[in-house]
């Protein structure tokens, strides 16, 4: 049974949350430009635009025929507003964008247009998969490029004799590759020897891409044609302008500012940067790789968040030099001075582009007069102290010292005239090349000695801005380093450990037989997955102001990584951080911490300014950019000989490259050429807004009863074959359930002949226990594995919008179909749970039913009830019984928390209602 996110959230919810809209809505919330530019109505006032009923109406333009001179003020073609509408489903939104922006002019050039002036386009008219002889000889190609084998062992392949049977127009690796040099060209690389102020072992070269070339080809993406916005806009729930919705970096109030920093007319371009080192070796070899990732603030954030769609490019590879001085320090102070030096060697043109701007070609292959301002820069603790200039006993991003970490309230922002001030001011004392001396004199000021920092002629880029709060280090990573181990300590790790290896988890999520306390090796996934249970594993064994204080900075994370904010989120987020000020005293008094010099924690402060500022902090999590190293680094370096890694990544990359970009072309040229030049193309066209009927969904050939099927906000896919048939007795005694025929029984009481006294009492049961458990139980599990569920009280339900109003928490017994019946059923016992949420816990504390003669209460249900899993953890009290384990701990137990942090979907309901 699954649980679509699109349809779960209502209005009320969505507006708590931000879940404003599935993936799709999001898409469409802003209609973007035309593919050619068009001429519209002038209005004057701000631009609204309510539902799907309003559009925009932007000035008339002039007809321009000739390509305009941009060594003058271009006059623009086109007006520069974007159409915005509403799609949002129960929930309005009103937007008011920036006028006077993003304007076009005509003369650019889409992705195609490249591809069919290349210079073997000639040939590519007769065949489009030149130097290539057929679809197939590419297909194969592609495969040898893209694949990890090395050229003897192409050779070797090649050599074979079912494959000499086959035409192929090459026989070598070398001939091969010979070919796809004369592929179109991609991003070009180049490299540079930077020289140092002090003797290296080996001379640091820089490997890069030019960011300009970079953008463009992200604009140019055809995948993202339909996914990039130019217009900061200010999203309200209402008209009277009183809550602001933050999602997207467009809607923050950054975006909105830089805008008004730049000329009429201008296109406002975010770059997105992120760094960080990462080993490339294997199991040997220490050899490290520092990648320098761009992309685009203005790509929808769920599209930058997929990494299976290369939304972060390889921008350079920054050296990482081994300098040959004896003093420690002054060594970690050159390599300092070394990534700065590179960095204003890599972005000088966006530099450049951002004072001056520069003509670039939209998705549409419109011209645009952009500026490249820096919207965030995506690191890690440490490397946001190199970049910002800090040394690490200061925030990178706010006046905070070490001995303020812990502050309750964020400290003004380190600005950079501030951090040129200081720097100044070190210099005056001393000379940088007196590196002594040097050190001592940026000990006082908080520095790290970096003199030139890249971003000091960058036009409105701020490290204080540009530094925004990461999920996956200042959250994930922060959890395990402080919050678990406060938790070990307090608890016990022999206790704590035999906690979690007697939780029982759903299906997909991860189980700690052997506890925590003794992870190595441990991942972002592994940080999430303690994170769901830490809270209930640890109740009744610490004082109740310490549980306080680890759900409260729990509870902050959950909401922090909502994908979109109101005003009133935004305060539950900062009301969540301060209650854990309020109580985290009590981990002092409890003896497992003696102050509070966590860097991370004061980085805390920045997220609700972060949010306002550049939207939601989600699309800043480095998930996305790690991963992104695995592809672009760690596979091409393990490809090579393990010799000179640098040149051969970008050798492989740039070969990929072309593959990729061949590949994409090709692909979009035979769609073209297949459709004929049709310019009719309606019926190829998709109408998202008609419902398909039901004989579509269910043909009309499909075997009843259908085992895939939905109600308003749950979905239900079943196994075609039971996993068990058995008569109703049968079923009673396999799953322990003597009330189970009298409850079939009174389910149908109401006149229904399918079910009717004891002569039925051997109709068959189809019963299934897949996805969702109700396993009987058997010789290697005698208590048998039952889930937890979410069931709606009344058959029409507003699931997750009213939370657990009208709603009761079951565990689910049996799924059934009874033989002469179409319709799937379920045998839920239920639980009572109590009125209020429990303080220290913030989660529900739920007991068995049981009626008068002792028996747990249960009944039938149809299987449409079920609105959602469930995930609960016994009471354990202050020592969890020792004779418990993960097969009878849940039904020996008869007290549970309801647990709202297995899942964010399901906090969101259980929290924001």
């Amino acid at each position: 049974m699954n649980q679509p996110t699109s349809s779960c959230y209502g209005a009320s919810l969505a507006e708590e949350v931000g879940l404003l809209a599935s993936a799709n809505f999001l898409e469409g919330a802003v209609h973007r430009e035309t593919s050619r530019p068009r001429e519209d109505a002038e209005v004057s006032g701000t631009h609204w635009y309510y539902n799907d009923e309003d559009t925009d109406m932007g000035p008339p333009t002039a007809d321009v025929s000739v390509r305009p001179d941009y060594d003058v003020d271009p006059t623009p073609a086109v007006n520069a507003y974007e159409s915005q509408r509403e799609q949002l489903s129960g929930s309005r939104r009103f937007i008011e964008t920036y006028e006077g922006c993003a304007e076009m002019f005509p003369g650019g050039e889409t992705f195609m247009d490249q591809f069919r002036n290349d210079r073997y386009a000639e040939k590519r008219r007769e065949n489009i998969y030149f130097p290539w002889a057929s679809r197939q000889e590419w297909e194969f190609a592609s495969w040898l490029l893209r694949s990890r084998l090395s050229m003897a062992a192409i050779d070797n392949l090649l050599s074979l004799e079912i494959i000499k049977s086959v035409p192929l127009s090459f026989r070598s690796a070398k001939e091969l590759r010979s070919r796809a040099e004369t592929l179109p060209p991609g991003l070009l690389w180049l490299c540079e020897t930077l020289t140092t102020e002090y003797p290296t072992k080996e001379p640091p070269l820089l490997f890069y891409r030019n960011p300009i070339e970079c953008l463009q080809a992200l604009l140019s993406h055809p995948h993202f044609e339909s996914h990039i916005s130019f217009i900061p806009r200010r999203v309200w729930t209402c008209a009277a302008k009183i809550c602001r919705i933050y999602d997207e970096w467009l809607s923050g109030d950054r975006a909105w500012s830089m805008q008004e920093a730049l000329p009429p007319g201008a296109t406002l371009l975010g770059v997105v940067l992120s760094s960080d080192k990462t080993n490339i070796s294997v199991m040997s070899g220490n050899r490290m790789a520092h990648p320098l990732l761009i992309s685009l603030a203005n790509i929808d954030k769920h599209i930058r968040s997929k990494t299976s769609l290369h939304a972060y490019l390889l921008l350079a590879l920054l050296p990482i030099a081994k300098f040959a001085h004896k003093n420690t320090r002054v060594r970690s102070l050159l390599q300092d001075w070394l990534v700065h030096q590179a960095l204003n060697i890599v972005l000088s043109p966006l530099k450049t582009a951002a004072s001056v701007g520069i003509m670039m070609s939209d998705p549409s292959g419109n011209l645009r007069y952009c500026f490249t301002p820096l919207a965030a820069w995506i690191a890690d603790t440490p490397e946001e102290s190199l970049l910002a200039g800090t040394s690490t006993k200061a925030s990178p991003v706010t006046t905070a010292t070490a001995q303020e970490f812990g502050d309750a309230y964020r400290h003004p922002p380190r600005t950079a005239a501030n951090m040129l001030a200081a720097i100044h001011t070190a210099c005056s004392q001393s000379s940088p090349t007196d590196y002594t001396n040097f050190l001592k004199a940026i000990k006082p000021l908080r520095l790290n000695g970096v003199v030139e920092p890249f971003w000091k002629l960058w036009p409105l880029s701020d490290p204080s801005d540009f530094i925004t709060p990461e999920v996956l280090h200042h959250f994930h990573r922060m959890f395990w380093d402080h919050d678990v181990k406060w938790c070990i300590a307090a608890t016990g790790a022999v206790e704590l450990d035999f906690r979690f290896s007697i939780i029982q988890t759903l299906v997909g999520y991860r189980a700690f037989n052997e506890g925590i306390s003794k992870l190595k090796q441990v991942t972002g996934r592994d940080h999430r997955a303690i994170q769901r249970y830490i809270i209930a594993a640890v109740a009744g064994s610490v004082p109740r102001k310490f549980l306080m204080a680890i759900h409260a900075l729990l509870d902050f994370r959950y909401l922090a990584q909502a994908p979109s904010f109101t005003m009133r989120s935004i305060d539950r987020v900062a009301s969540a951080l301060q209650e854990f000020h309020n109580h985290k005293e009590a981990i002092v008094s409890q003896g497992v911490r003696a102050d509070w010099k966590i860097p991370k924690l004061e980085l805390l402060q920045s997220v609700v300014p972060s949010i306002r500022q550049s939207g939601a902090v989600m699309q800043w999590s480095a998930d996305i950019t790690e991963h992104a190293h695995v592809e672009e680094i760690k596979v091409p370096a393990r490809a090579s000989n393990n010799q000179n890694y640098n040149s051969q990544i970008v050798r492989h990359l740039d070969r990929l490259d072309k593959c990729f970009r061949f590949d994409l072309a090709t692909s979009l040229e035979h769609r073209v050429n297949k459709e004929g030049g049709d310019e009719d193309s309606s019926d190829l066209d998709v109408d998202e807004e008609h419902e398909p009927d039901a004989e579509k969904i269910h043909p009309p050939s499909a075997r009843k009863p259908y085992c895939t099927f939905a109600t308003a906000t749950t979905a239900f896919h079943l196994a075609t074959k039971p996993s068990l048939r058995l008569t109703v007795d049968e079923a009673a005694t396999t799953y322990q359930l003597p009330a189970l025929e009298g409850a079939i029984a009174t389910f149908f009481a109401n006149g229904d002949t399918c079910f009717q006294g004891r002569e039925h009492a051997t109709n068959k049961l189809y019963i299934w226990h897949k996805t969702l458990r109700a396993i009987p139980p058997a010789s290697a599990n005698p208590y048998g594995r039952y889930d937890p569920v979410i069931v709606s009280v009344h058959p029409q339900s507003d699931w997750p919008r009213s939370g657990l109003a009208g709603h009761s928490v079951s565990q689910l017994r049996i799924i059934f179909r009874l033989s002469r019946s179409d319709l799937f059923l379920a045998y839920v016992q239920h639980f009572n749970i109590a009125t209020n949420v429990s303080p220290a816990t913030g989660m529900h504390l739920l007991k068995r039913a049981v009626g008068g003669n002792g028996q747990r209460v249960g009944e039938v249900i149809p299987l449409t009830r079920i609105r959602s899993p469930a995930h609960l953890v016994p009471n354990f009290g202050r020592v969890a019984h020792s004779r418990l384990t993960s097969l009878s701990s849940y039904e020996l137990s008869n007290d549970f928390w309801l647990n709202k942090y297995f899942s964010k979907e399901f906090y969101y309901a259980l929290s924001l209602t």
